[in-house]
């Protein structure tokens, strides 16, 4: 029976949803399809940067992982998601600001604290990005110095366990955060002989352009209508409710 959600995200975030959905009496699989790895990279002094942004938790853990926090404790930081600011707060930055909807709702709480042409802002990011900053904030007359700081690599050998609950039929649906996800996620069915199974699996994905990417063939594909964690995590929660009531797999 088709009774499990599967979250591909890499296993920090993968297990972090799973426990929430726990909590909720959803019963979950973790299959990381992405692993995230730390980047070689050279800061900027602090002197010359005027704010921090990040876009993620992981960006911050490379961040503080190889840095001093001395002077860039004080720089005022931006941040995506309560996640990503409690993340912030407890490697030291002490003025975070908040902002939801991913990079997008960003901007605007970017441009309410920063004065145009006060000085460059910093971005530690992933290298693959789905929103660019630095082009979003040039118009308000914002200078974004963009350096990548880990990065988000496919999985070689995903879990087996959860391969086998996979292929016998468990999975109801799957949260897909990111299109490069999505295309994974597609690639790996494929590759393991598992492409019959997508008339039987929803897609829960984190927004239109993702949901594209997962193509089609699936059973359901709901999209989230704000690219936020919690949304995707309570789709999750109603469809596992609502299970009996999802329209049967299409014929193939």
């Amino acid at each position: 029976m088709a009774d499990a959600i599967l979250n591909i995200r890499p296993r920090e975030d993968a297990l972090r949803d799973a426990a929430s959905l726990e909590r909720r009496g959803v019963r979950s699989l973790v299959m990381p399809l992405l692993e995230i790895a730390h980047s070689d990279f050279t800061l900027p002094a602090p002197t010359a940067i005027s704010g921090l942004i990040f876009t993620s938790r992981h960006a911050v853990s490379a961040f503080v992982a190889t840095q001093d926090m001395g002077d860039w404790a004080e720089k005022p930081v931006f941040v995506v998601g309560h996640a990503t600011a409690a993340r912030a707060r407890h490697a030291g930055f002490k003025m975070v600001f908040t902002g939801t909807g991913g990079g997008a709702g960003l901007v605007p709480v970017i441009a309410g604290q920063m004065v145009p042409g006060s000085g460059m802002l910093l971005w530690p990011a992933g290298a693959d990005k789905s929103f660019d900053m630095a082009d979003a904030l040039q118009p308000l007359g914002l200078a974004v110095s963009v350096v990548d700081v880990y990065a988000a690599r496919p999985v070689i050998d995903p879990d087996p366990e959860a391969i086998q609950q996979l292929a016998s039929g468990a999975v109801l649906g799957v949260i897909v955060m990111s299109a490069r996800s999505a295309l994974l996620l597609n690639d790996f069915l494929d590759a393991h002989g598992l492409g019959h199974l997508r008339p039987h699996i929803c897609v829960i994905a984190a927004s239109p352009s993702i949901a594209v990417a997962a193509g089609d063939g699936w059973r359901q594909i709901y999209t989230a209508k704000q690219p936020r964690r919690s949304r995707l995590l309570a789709i999750a929660t109603l469809l596992y409710h609502q299970r009996s009531s999802i329209p049967a797999a299409r014929e193939q």
